[in-house]
């Protein structure tokens, strides 16, 4: 098993994206997943992750996409990667894909969709096998706006916190204030530059505080730009703009009055989680998939209510509304782990590799003795293969017949003649014949999927007793099978 990931995202950014891929790999190392990876590094840009496998490819070019999907076509061939995924919208050719779905925001907040980012969002959508969403209210999204999308294709695996996120020392935050110069109290906000993080709400509510010379604001994220028009709403009041790296960004949560997030919407809100983690008061709005994050451990307001907004800044500033939030905070933050998500991610991921073998309802399997004489093989099989045509729910059945590599190719043929053979005898249709196919060199991880998948073993006579133990179908329940045709 090989599974190609795309690393593209690292060559546009190092945002909150960035971080659940880093993550993720990092976690994958420590799990032993790395071993079935191979990242493509754009150019370079790809962080260095011990443990990780890497091949080097040119940088993304949105004025060339066609080109790309041939190009990555060709590098899954090339590796003979059994799936596909990107970090960032990108698309092979023929290889199957997963597709992680951090937000339906462009579709929610009404943006142009022709924009190049999200018509490729849509092509890696419809090209999609399975979709993992990083909250339920974006899987609800997901299939709203994509109702085509069988339910249970999607699953959902919350984003998780580095433990390095936990509240640090007053030193630590002193040294932090020192280097910026803030000498106030201050108020964190985050994400200045769209418009859906609904930041004038904070701005407007700071300028009702009678007090708010006595504060300060400090604004984090890339590339952030200050309207004008908000510089009417601080006068009087230090405004910072910071680029923060994590040990700083987490001295910034630890010291902080509040995290104010009034977003409109979110796919997540990992902020959100960080701030709590660090026992920093979180104020937001309780919109899209904020309450599934913060739970009860935020204060929150309406997304167009200032005057609730004002208040909220002034309450969390009361010792008791503060201890309360940072002791709910805290546990809160608590449940969201890298290492579940990687286990579920992991999971979709194996899983999907198994999706040729077209499992269905109700899903049998059948360990041959490949090595036994001929006629004997040939009456077994034909009993085997006359047996599920003739189940009164062929039609939701699907039986895999376990053929090792050195076998495999002879096994295909000859299960094609017996087939041919038994709807001959029976006067069946094509059409009517159940789903049929070979298994044979899966990973451990891939047999554990499919054994989950696996109602039943079919005894037969003579049976491959080392490949049953090896792959653990040994404890499943045993049909038997009747040779006679």
């Amino acid at each position: 098993m090989k599974i190609l990931i795309d690393g593209v995202f690292f060559q546009h950014a190092n945002t909150g994206i960035a971080r659940v891929w880093k993550s993720l790999l990092e976690a994958w190392v420590n799990d032993g997943f790395s071993d079935y990876l191979l990242v493509l590094d754009r150019a370079g840009t790809a962080p260095r992750i011990s443990g990780i496998h890497y091949r080097q490819i040119p940088p993304y070019d949105y004025g060339n996409i066609e080109h790309d999907r041939e190009f990555l076509q060709q590098i899954c061939d090339e590796e003979e990667a059994d799936l596909f995924i990107s970090t960032y919208y990108t698309t092979p050719l023929t290889t199957p894909s997963v597709l992680l779905v951090h937000d339906m925001i462009p579709e929610a907040m009404g943006a142009d969709l022709t924009y190049a980012d999200w018509r490729e969002k849509h092509h890696c959508i419809a090209a999609a096998s399975a979709y993992i969403t990083v909250s339920q209210n974006t899987a609800k999204d997901l299939l709203k706006f994509f109702p085509h999308i069988p339910p249970e294709l999607v699953t959902v695996a919350y984003n998780g916190i580095s433990r390095e996120f936990s509240p640090v020392s007053a030193t630590q935050i002193a040294q932090f204030k020192a280097t910026y110069g803030i000498t106030k109290p201050y108020f964190l906000i985050s994400g200045l530059n769209t418009t859906y993080k609904n930041n004038q709400l904070f701005f407007q509510a700071f300028a009702q505080l009678s007090t708010r010379t006595g504060f300060e604001v400090i604004c984090t994220g890339s590339q952030s730009l200050f309207k004008p028009e908000w510089r009417t709403y601080t006068s009087g009041s230090t405004v910072q703009i910071l680029q923060l790296t994590d040990a700083e960004l987490i001295a910034a949560y630890s010291g902080a009055i509040a995290l104010v997030y009034p977003s409109k919407y979110e796919g997540f809100g990992l902020p959100i989680l960080e701030a709590m983690a660090c026992g920093c008061p979180v104020i937001t709005c309780p919109n899209a998939s904020i309450p599934e994050v913060a739970g009860d451990a935020a204060l929150y307001v309406q997304d167009d209510d200032v005057l609730g907004m004002a208040n909220a800044l002034c309450d969390v500033q009361k010792p008791q509304v503060r201890h309360e939030l940072i002791a709910r905070g805290l546990p809160r933050s608590q449940q969201f782990s890298w290492v579940t998500m990687a286990a579920i991610v992991r999971s979709v991921f194996v899983e999907t590799t198994l999706q040729s073998f077209n499992l269905r309802k109700i899903n049998w399997i059948a360990f041959p003795n490949w090595q036994q004489p001929e006629e004997h093989l040939f009456v077994e099989l034909a009993g085997l293969i006359q047996m599920v045509m003739t189940y009164p729910e062929s039609q939701d059945l699907t039986l895999l017949i376990y053929a090792d590599s050195a076998v495999s190719e002879a096994a295909t043929y000859s299960l094609s003649d017996i087939t041919m053979n038994v709807l001959m005898q029976l006067d069946l249709a094509e059409d009517q014949v159940p789903e049929i196919a070979l298994v044979n060199e899966l990973t451990p991880l891939q047999w554990q999927a499919l054994a989950s998948k696996i109602q039943q073993r079919i005894g037969l006579v003579n049976e491959d007793q080392v490949a049953i133990e090896q792959t653990g179908m040994n404890r499943k329940p045993t049909l038997p099978v009747s040779t006679q045709v």
